[in-house]
C-alpha cells in the first residue's frame, strides 16, 4: 500500500564509527515513494549530496546503496550501487545493482571489514510500527485500560498511566510485542535485543523479572509477561 510507503522507516541500530548527518544511534530515519541514496558525502563541490548521508566513515561509499519503492512490485526495494566494502541483507552480501525487496524487519548491513559490518538500519513498515490503537498525538496518553504501547514515541502505558523504561527494557519489550500472542525464546530476544554480542539467560531473566515489576499488578501471578508452560526459557505477551 502506497499509504504504508510514506511512512516506512528505517531505524539505525548499530553505528561500529561516524554518524548518521541528523540522527542519533536508535533514530528513525523516515522513508517516502522517492528513492533515497546512502552514502558518505563528497568533497567535490558539486556533487550531489546522498539523502541519508553517513559522516565520519570512510569505509562508507559515496554512493553505497539506494533504497526505493517499486510500484509495480509494491514494496520497497534495496540495491547496491557498486560499493567497495558491500550491502548486505539480513547478512547475505548483495549483487551489484540488482534491486531486491524488503519486508518488515529486515536487516540493513552497510561496509563489512574484518567480518564486521559496520553500519546496521533495521527496516519497518507503517503497519508494524504504528499499531491502531496509537494515538496520532504522541504525547496524548491512551484512554484504554490494559497495556498502551507507542512503539513510535517509544512509551508505555499501563491503564492510562506512563510507565518509564530503560532502552533496553523497552527493546525485550517490543520483541515480546512483535511476537505478541506466541513464545518468543531466551535466543529470540538475545539476538532481538543485543545482537551478536549476546545476552546471558540471567540478564534476560532480569530484564523480564523488571517489566513485570514495572507492568503486572500482581508481578508472581503476570497477566501480560507470562512464561509458556512445559517450554523453559520462553515468554509470551498476552494482550
Amino acid at each position: 500500500m502506497i499509504e504504508d510507503a510514506a511512512n516506512a522507516v528505517l531505524r539505525i541500530e548499530k553505528l561500529s564509527k561516524g554518524k548518521v548527518k541528523g540522527y542519533d544511534e536508535w533514530d528513525e530515519i523516515p522513508l517516502s515513494t522517492d528513492a533515497a541514496l546512502i552514502g558518505r558525502p563528497s568533497k567535490k563541490p558539486d556533487a550531489i549530496p546522498p539523502d541519508i548521508m553517513i559522516v565520519g566513515n570512510d569505509y562508507i561509499s559515496r554512493s553505497q546503496a539506494e533504497i526505493f519503492y517499486s510500484f509495480s512490485a509494491g514494496c520497497f526495494m534495496v540495491r547496491d550501487n557498486g560499493s567497495l566494502n558491500g550491502t548486505f541483507l539480513n547478512g547475505e552480501m548483495l549483487e551489484k545493482d540488482k534491486p531486491y525487496p524488503l519486508k518488515d524487519r529486515d536487516l540493513i548491513g552497510l561496509a563489512k571489514i574484518s567480518s564486521e559490518i559496520k553500519v546496521l538500519f533495521r527496516f519497518r513498515t507503517s503497519e508494524a510500527t504504528s499499531p491502531p490503537w496509537v494515538d496520532e498525538e504522541p504525547g496524548k496518553p491512551p484512554t484504554k485500560e490494559g497495556l498502551s504501547l507507542n512503539l513510535r514515541a517509544r512509551r508505555l502505558f499501563v491503564n492510562g498511566k506512563e510507565i518509564p523504561l530503560t532502552r533496553k527494557e523497552f527493546k525485550v519489550l517490543e520483541v515480546l510485542y512483535n511476537n505478541r500472542g506466541n513464545a518468543c525464546s531466551i535466543d529470540d530476544i538475545s539476538w532481538e535485543v543485543w545482537g551478536k554480542e549476546g545476552a546471558s539467560d540471567e540478564l534476560i531473566a532480569k530484564h523480564i523479572s523488571r517489566l513485570r515489576e514495572k507492568i503486572e499488578s500482581e508481578p508472581s501471578k503476570p497477566r501480560y509477561i507470562v512464561t509458556v508452560p512445559g517450554r523453559q526459557g520462553c515468554y509470551r505477551l498476552d494482550l
